[in-house]
């Protein structure tokens, strides 16, 4: 399926900075009609065959016409999405975040973010499952606390002893657990956090001008990293609970982890690959809160004209310095 504009028959997408369809052919908002279609082989604009579908793309750009294309099977029934987190950053604001932040560093490669290299940069959905789990934890430990003081010529050793015991019922809404292969996982944990009060039932109108996915793992794939996040999280909350005592060996503990529920979101996240001297540097921004993920590539010409340029100041000081001292 495409949105066409009702006003001049251009393809509507979903505008961040708008937060509405916009044609970019006309200017007019909010004036798009979904067109569907059943063949997911070409292109719905200009009939081209989509070459570029693979096994859980579910929106694509066609390669022709640079069309969004969502694949309406692939958003429907067990493949729809409950939720979704709209792009708040335009790709516009993107790019400038990737400048500010790697743009002004010397080393960097004249061609990084130049107008040939940002035609890679893609808005994509990525998904997720958002788990809801109870986490009981049952605690009993043995504790001491340990006081060292003087008494005349004596010094003198108090040892005090607890029973530490914690019933603690904490409550884990929506842990993120990204369902896609193309991406990394400790780079999709890296773009957290994300500001959960914009998330929004699933409509299709906001995946139009992005690429997209279905879930690539089901949610019991997927569950067991969730449950060590979650688990991690509630014995750093049960340690923090235990304070003031200078020993405490647990006796018992248990921690039951109760599921409530799991659903599928699909988060936005801008992805630039840039190319360089043979090697791929790939780049992500959070494209809700603008965190960005990668490393600076070094252009080694520069850092040795950089360096042989130190080397001769340098050297030009020192002998202004000898100079001065009357040495030379």
């Amino acid at each position: 399926m495409i949105f066409k504009c009702k006003n001049c028959g251009g393809n509507a997408v979903y505008h961040p900075d708008k937060k509405a369809m916009w044609c970019p052919h006309c200017d007019s908002l909010d004036s798009q009609e979904r067109l569907d279609t059943e063949n997911m082989e070409n292109c719905t604009n200009c009939g081209a065959p989509l070459e570029q579908v693979g096994e859980f793309t579910s929106a694509l750009k066609c390669g022709h016409c640079g069309s969004y294309i969502i694949l309406k099977d692939r958003v429907e029934g067990k493949n729809r999405p409950h939720l979704i987190l709209p792009f708040e950053i335009s790709k516009e604001k993107a790019i400038e975040i990737l400048r500010k932040e790697f743009g002004n560093r010397i080393l960097t490669p004249d061609s990084f973010l130049t107008h040939a290299t940002l035609e890679s940069f893609e808005g994509s959905y990525v998904p997720f499952w958002l788990y809801d789990y109870l986490s009981q934890i049952d605690y009993e430990g043995k504790a001491t606390k340990v006081r060292v003081y003087h008494s005349g010529q004596y010094e003198i050793t108090e040892t005090s002893h607890y029973q530490v015991v914690r019933k603690l019922d904490i409550q884990f809404d929506k842990v993120p657990i990204d369902a896609s292969k193309r991406m990394a996982d400790d780079i999709m944990d890296l773009m957290e956090p994300y500001e959960y009060q914009a998330l929004q039932n699933f409509e299709e109108k906001y995946m139009s001008g992005f690429q997209g996915e279905v879930v690539n793992f089901s949610e019991t794939q997927e569950e067991q990293r969730a449950i060590d996040k979650m688990k991690k999280s509630s014995e750093s909350i049960l340690s923090e609970s235990i304070v003031g005592y200078t020993t405490c060996i647990p006796v018992h503990k248990d921690i039951n982890m109760i599921k409530q529920c799991a659903r599928f979101a699909l988060m936005p996240v801008w992805v630039y690959r840039y190319q360089f001297r043979g090697k791929e540097y790939v780049y992500h921004v959070n494209g809700q809160t603008g965190k960005v993920i990668g490393k600076t590539p070094t252009d080694k010409r520069k850092s040795w004209i950089y360096s042989l340029a130190v080397a001769i100041m340098a050297g030009m000081i020192w002998q202004s310095i000898c100079w001065i001292l009357g040495v030379l």
